[in-house]
């Protein structure tokens, strides 16, 4: 299911003849207003996903994200634990040619995800689904209402405490490869982690019930909040 969200380029002609030769596999669900931001276009493709009530988990990418043969294999095969409500890949820097900025978030990428994820998964307590590959559990995206949050910046971030909060598990799996293009000069990569400390900002808010709260489970924790405070923090900190 590609959502197209009112693109102005060849968008559509690409996917409907996509789903011209793989007839019943491919499909292009156009809106015709976009612009209102990931969450409402994720949205507009759960609903009908959803209206078809055949689907045992949905797989959330984004356009700009490749995923190597055998990643889908590995994190489907978490759902064989009852326990388990939603499963996140590694993603991997993979623009070509690369630049300066590139190698700079390779290297980031290296230390937020492959290091931090997997002491997250030894806390039990995972902060967020990483946003180009995120695998969640029909019963799971049931429970937390079969739609996207579409209040805030970190839509990812919210689905991943709800999961959580309603008792399932959120696993990372570090052999699970996805690549992703990234921003390649300094102007992108300001914009794009401003728009995720404004997101980090408004849930750290919206889930301060939670914070330092035992019956909250693994995410109200003291670890776990350590964890997290530093992120919403390191703007500050880097500035200083």
């Amino acid at each position: 299911y590609v959502v197209d969200d009112a693109s102005t380029d060849e968008t559509p002609e690409r996917v409907q003849a996509k789903a011209l030769e793989y007839p019943g596999q491919v499909f292009h669900l156009r809106r015709e207003q976009g612009g209102e931001g990931k969450a409402h276009t994720i949205n507009h493709g759960l609903r009908t996903i959803r209206s078809d009530d055949w689907y045992e988990a949905v797989m959330i990418i984004d356009a700009d994200v490749i995923l190597t043969p055998p990643s889908l294999r590995r994190m489907t095969r978490y759902f064989g634990d009852p326990d388990v409500g939603a499963v996140t890949a590694y993603i991997k820097e993979g623009s070509r040619p690369g630049n300066y900025m590139n190698r700079f978030v390779a290297f980031e990428y290296i230390t937020a995800q492959a290091a931090a994820r997997r002491a997250q998964n030894v806390l039990g307590a995972q902060a967020c689904l990483a946003g180009g590959a995120q695998l969640i559990r029909r019963e799971s995206l049931e429970a937390i209402g079969g739609v996207i949050d579409t209040s805030t910046l970190a839509e990812d971030t919210v689905t991943t405490f709800n999961i959580q909060l309603d008792g399932k598990r959120v696993v990372f799996d570090g052999h699970a490869l996805v690549w992703a293009e990234e921003p390649r000069d300094v102007g992108g990569l300001w914009k794009q982690r401003v728009r995720w400390s404004r997101g980090n900002v408004q849930v750290t808010f919206r889930f301060k019930h939670i914070w330092l709260r035992r019956d909250k489970g693994p995410l109200g924790g003291l670890s776990f909040a350590f964890i997290w405070f530093t992120i919403f923090l390191m703007p500050a900190l880097m500035v200083g």
